[in-house]
């Protein structure tokens, strides 16, 4: 919430510093109003079992089980980074994404891999073109969704940093010198760097959001759970490939970017955002990824079971539970995960509830860990299984 204040103010005034204040005295507003809402806020406790409440969402929509497939090439020490496309459709658009990335200028050497995932619109025909070219590599493999496509494109990656670019994307000819040199120059994990958020309506471009975060930690998080003040989105950033060595995408769940927050992020040792503009990330009302939110389609169910997925991933990696990961479990507990089941049936999202209250009692972490307000809040509301506490605190989360 608060960087969306922060984003439209931004654009507005290009100071970050200015730009902080007015989103911390926007949400201090809307703060207010959750204070009166808590105030008229009744306890309502869900006994649902939870034997109970995975028959109902299995009933309604069963896990769907995906399982990915984990092939590391060997990494090429003379290729310094991997950029992965997965192509479905948009022949409009693919041939300015591929001219995009191929006009880079840098001193870095670096693959393309496009994935085409079944195409039906043409676009298979525009990636052929490119089949020759010196660092190219086109892959055609039969639909397996976005997550099948990057993960065949990660099996194929040999460099030493991996990157993703969305189709209907362009990038600025700056984008891998910006982000290798720095990953070099620190050794880090991850590098990101700012975009653009350009909105589309028919074809035409009515808004552009530059999405350049501040220097410093807005939403008040532990020292070492800073990195999950930034998007977990998948492209827009440079990662050290060994980090992609036990993890790929869900195939067969919506909502796969978690891993990004959850199995990457909580990885990372050494983090670094560079506030250049190297992305310009298209958002226009057919987007798939704008349908799943705020959807009563039954399988926004897939966010509580591509999370028992991702937790039990992670806990079978050896990776820490600490700081970092409370914030991420409740953040993905909490609006992220709400967010996504809102609209569906009362009995399902009780029973959801239900389900995440177990999750954050089985893998939240036991000693005492420095939580902004909000997520306190969500804390007690899971602990004591109180859901319209949970709504609230989800609804107003920073």
């Amino acid at each position: 919430m608060i960087y969306g204040f922060y984003f439209r103010f931004y654009r507005m005034t290009h100071c970050k510093w200015f730009s902080a204040l007015l989103a911390h005295l926007a949400y201090a507003i809307i703060f207010c109003k959750y204070l009166l809402e808590r105030l008229g806020c009744r306890k309502k406790i869900v006994t649902v079992e939870h034997e109970d409440a995975l028959r109902i969402i299995s009933r309604i929509h069963p896990d769907p089980q995906g399982v990915a497939v984990v092939e590391t090439m060997q990494v090429d020490e003379a290729l310094d980074l991997s950029i992965i496309v997965p192509v479905y459709n948009y022949v409009e658009l693919i041939e300015n994404n591929i001219k995009s990335i191929l006009a880079q200028k840098t001193k870095y050497t670096f693959q393309l891999i496009l994935v085409d995932d079944g195409s039906t619109d043409g676009a298979q025909d525009v990636l052929h073109r490119y089949e020759g070219h010196s660092n190219v590599q086109v892959i055609f493999q039969k639909n397996q969704g976005i997550a099948g496509a990057r993960n065949t494109g990660l099996n194929a990656a040999r460099g030493k940093y991996v990157m993703f670019i969305d189709c209907d994307d362009t990038v600025e000819d700056n984008l891998v010198e910006t982000l290798m040199e720095k990953a070099y120059h620190g050794d880090y994990d991850i590098v990101m760097c700012a975009h653009n958020l350009v909105k589309e309506r028919n074809g035409e471009v009515y808004e552009v959001i530059p999405n350049v975060y501040p220097d410093y930690n807005m939403l008040g998080y532990a020292e070492n759970a800073k990195i999950l003040n930034y998007a977990g989105l998948p492209w827009g950033k440079v990662y050290k490939r060994e980090l992609w060595n036990q993890v790929r995408y869900l195939p067969g769940y919506w909502y796969e970017d978690n891993i990004i927050h959850s199995l990457l992020f909580t990885q990372c040792r050494k983090f670094a955002y560079v506030p250049t503009i190297c992305y310009q990330y298209r958002w226009y009302e057919k987007n798939f990824s704008h349908t799943q939110g705020n959807s009563a389609n039954p399988k926004s169910i897939d966010m509580y079971w591509i999370l028992v997925m991702i937790l039990e991933q992670h806990k079978a990696m050896g990776l820490q539970r600490d700081e970092r990961f409370e914030t991420m479990l409740l953040k993905h507990l909490s609006a992220y995960y709400y967010s996504k089941i809102c609209n569906l049936d009362e009995e399902i999202v009780d029973a959801l509830f239900v389900l995440a209250c177990d999750l954050y009692q089985q893998y939240g972490v036991k000693e005492e860990c420095k939580l902004p307000y909000m997520l306190r809040v969500t804390k007690r509301a899971l602990q004591q299984r109180d859901i319209n506490l949970w709504k609230l605190a989800t609804k107003y989360q920073k």
